[in-house]
Parts: structure tokens; C-alpha cells; sequence
């Protein structure tokens, strides 16, 4: 009786079983269950040190480990002032990524001398996952620097300038230029000249109406996201102005050709005067004149001045070069003596040509005749306005090592 009650049991246990099993269609026909899916979990990351601190950038990164059983969808950096930055926050994806899972960011846009917190994150089907959190500090902005030549382009009114900004302080130059004045240490509060380029490296300009014989006070400056940078105090002194005066002898009734000359030796005379009264203080008046049997161009120290049919002679290059003679280079007995062994002795023309080559015992090239660099001989020599500029800036340093022919040096 006992055996029978358990054999019944038994059965209805396995009955049990069997349709907790098993399921039937509308037909009858038993079908199995579908599959339970595997679990999904957010993705296991580690955040990488950041690296390559500037004042406004840096570079981050991480590595996801294990996709959590689902496709990795994002993954890149927060980024915060605070501890444990999220999605939230600031947000940078990733830039490079390799296919072990590791990922770099590109941070942008920070503020110098800043705490960031940042961490690393991944974004699954089952959610965001974040790495450990790391620290860094950006770069303090620094003082821009500068390398100033002394200023040696100087006339009357006006002075030139070349700067080289050598290092920004850490942090982007967004203006540059040079400020002016009569004290020292001037500021952009002062009279100023902006160069129009931005960042490091060279950068040239002009001071403009200035007065005649004073002394002034320049510094190069340049802005950064740390206020304003300035360069050494220098001093430069303007020289007294040029008045170079000229009688231009014409033909009464001239003809075509001549009147075509005419205007081409008008051109060249004119500029000539605005150098030579900008850039010497040369005090002089000369005859010009058209004459077809001279086969190029002459001139004399008495201020006599005589131009061919050449019409490669008929321009500023030539003008000045003539009106170098009548100032008494090649036509004084001066000029003979200080030319020794083919090289002009005056100390002041010399010292300047070394400033202007950036050299060191250099010396001017002559002849009975002739000087060089800068003694604008051929068209050939000219190769920018500067060349005009130098050759009138030599000339008044010659002036000033007892060239006499155009008035006396005067402080």
C-alpha cells in the first residue's frame, strides 16, 4: 500500500515537469520556450594620463577593456573644474582610436593656470560607463619676448622698425607692434604702431610724424590671453630735415622725344627729393638737364646734373646715384682720400652697413668713382625700396664722417 502511494506521486511529479516544459500550439504540437538573452552591462574603462599640457590645450585619452556585451556606441572625455565630471560637463569624443580599444581626445578651449578633473567614458546599450578620474593643471601664460635691433632707419619725420617676437609666453599673440615717446618706457597708451600679423616671429613698420632732431623713446609690445608684453626701452634720434632744391632746364619748344623725357626725368627727380629730404639732412640745389650727346648720365659737385637719351637711365635709381655725386662721392678730393686699398675709412658710414647687413667689420667698396653696397650703380642693384632708403641713409652717415659738398653735419 505504502509502495503504490509513492509510485502515484511519482507520476504526477514528472507530469508536473513535463508541462512546466513544454508548450502547445493551437494544433496540439508542443513547442520549446524561447532562449533567455544574456545580460548586458555598461563597459569597463580606465582613463589614460593626460599629456601635452599647454595654457589652452591638452591631450587625454582611455581604454575600454570590455565592451560590457554590446557595441561600444561613444567613447571619449569629460572634463571639469570639479571632481568627478560627467556627460554633463564639458564632453570631448575621440580624435584617434585603435582597435584594442584605446582612444586619444583632443581637450580644447581651457583657460591657463587651471585645475581640470577629467575621466574617461564609454556609452553602451545598458549605459554610460566611466573611467578612473585624473588630474592636471594647465600652463601659466607668460610674458611675450622679444629680440628689438636697434632702430638705424631713421629720418626727419619717420623711422622703420624690425622685431622679432621670439616666444609668446604660452599663450597665442593676438597683436603686435611698437609704441613711441618723448619719456621712457612707453606703453600703448603712448602713440603706437600695430603690425598687422599675429603670433610669433619678424615684423617690420613705421613710425610716422615724428619731429625733426628729437630724441624718442620706443618698445616693441605684443597681447596675449596674459595682458601686454613690452620690450626693452630704446632711444633713437631724428635727424634734421634734407632741403634738396633742383632747377630743371628745358627746351623752350621741345620736341616729342624730349617732352617724353621730360616727364620720365620729372618722375625721378621728384622722388629723389622726397628720399634724400626724408632720409639725409642734405642741404643742396642742383640743375638738372636733358642732353642727348651725354651717353649715359654725369654730375659734378657743384650741383650740375646731365641725363642721355638712355631711357634706362632716366629713373629714381640713376637720379640718386647723380645726385650722390653732386654731394661729393667720386668728385671731391675728399672722397679720394678716404678710400684706402679699394675700402671707404669713415667709421660712421661703416658702422651703419654693418647694422644693415647684421655683420661685423664690414666695409664699404670704392673706387675714384663709385661706392658699394647700396651705391645704386646699376639698375641691377635695386631690388626693393629699401635699397633707396639705404643709399640715402649712407649717405648721411658719409656726411657725417666729413662729406661737405650738401652743408655740414649737424647733430
Amino acid at each position: 500500500m505504502r509502495l503504490r502511494r509513492y509510485f502515484l506521486f511519482a507520476m504526477i511529479l514528472l507530469s508536473s515537469l513535463y508541462l512546466n516544459s513544454c508548450s502547445k500550439d493551437e494544433a496540439g504540437t508542443i513547442t520549446p520556450e524561447e532562449p533567455v538573452a544574456p545580460a548586458v552591462s555598461v563597459a569597463t574603462i580606465t582613463t589614460v594620463v593626460p599629456h601635452t599640457i599647454t595654457t589652452v590645450e591638452a591631450q587625454a585619452g582611455g581604454r575600454v577593456t570590455n565592451n560590457g556585451g554590446a557595441t561600444v556606441t561613444e567613447r571619449g572625455i569629460v572634463l571639469g573644474t570639479a571632481p568627478s565630471p560627467t556627460v554633463s560637463n564639458i564632453k570631448f569624443n575621440t580624435t584617434t582610436a585603435s582597435g584594442d580599444g584605446s582612444f586619444t581626445s583632443r581637450l580644447t578651449g581651457l583657460s591657463a593656470s587651471t585645475k581640470y578633473y577629467v575621466r574617461a567614458f564609454a556609452v553602451n546599450a545598458a549605459g554610460i560607463a566611466y573611467g578612473n578620474e585624473l588630474s592636471f593643471t594647465t600652463v601659466a601664460i607668460g610674458s611675450a619676448t622679444f629680440n628689438i635691433a636697434p632702430l638705424y632707419i631713421i629720418g626727419n619725420s619717420l623711422a622703420h622698425w624690425e622685431v622679432e617676437l621670439t616666444a609668446d609666453g604660452g599663450d597665442p599673440v593676438t597683436e603686435r607692434g611698437l609704441c613711441w615717446s618723448l619719456t621712457e618706457n612707453p606703453t600703448i597708451a603712448d602713440s603706437k604702431s600695430t603690425d598687422a600679423g599675429k603670433g610669433i616671429g619678424k615684423y617690420t613698420g613705421a613710425i610716422t610724424g615724428l619731429q625733426p632732431q628729437t630724441e624718442y623713446n620706443v618698445r616693441a609690445y605684443a597681447k596675449n590671453g596674459g595682458g601686454i608684453s613690452y620690450s626693452a626701452n630704446m632711444k633713437f634720434k631724428t635727424i634734421r630735415k634734407g632741403s634738396l632744391t633742383y632747377t630743371f632746364n628745358k627746351s623752350a619748344s621741345p620736341s616729342t622725344e624730349e617732352q617724353a623725357a621730360y616727364t620720365r626725368l620729372q618722375i625721378a627727380i621728384d622722388s629723389a627729393v622726397w628720399y634724400v629730404n626724408n632720409y639725409t639732412s642734405a642741404v643742396k640745389h642742383v640743375w638738372l638737364n636733358y642732353v642727348p650727346g651725354v651717353a649715359t648720365a654725369d654730375a659734378n659737385n657743384e650741383g650740375w646734373m646731365r641725363f642721355g637719351t638712355g631711357e634706362g637711365y632716366q629713373n629714381l635709381r640713376t637720379m640718386l646715384h647723380e645726385l650722390n655725386h653732386t654731394f661729393g662721392t667720386g668728385t671731391t678730393s675728399w672722397w679720394t682720400g678716404k678710400i684706402v686699398g679699394g675700402k671707404y675709412q669713415g667709421v660712421f658710414a661703416n658702422d651703419l652697413l654693418n647694422k644693415i647687413q647684421k655683420s661685423t667689420g664690414a666695409q664699404i667698396s670704392g673706387d675714384t668713382q663709385h661706392w658699394w653696397p647700396y651705391g645704386l650703380n646699376q639698375n641691377s642693384e635695386v631690388t626693393s625700396s629699401r635699397d633707396y632708403v639705404f643709399n640715402c641713409l649712407l649717405i648721411e652717415q658719409m656726411r657725417r664722417d666729413g662729406l661737405s659738398a650738401a652743408g655740414v653735419w649737424i647733430q
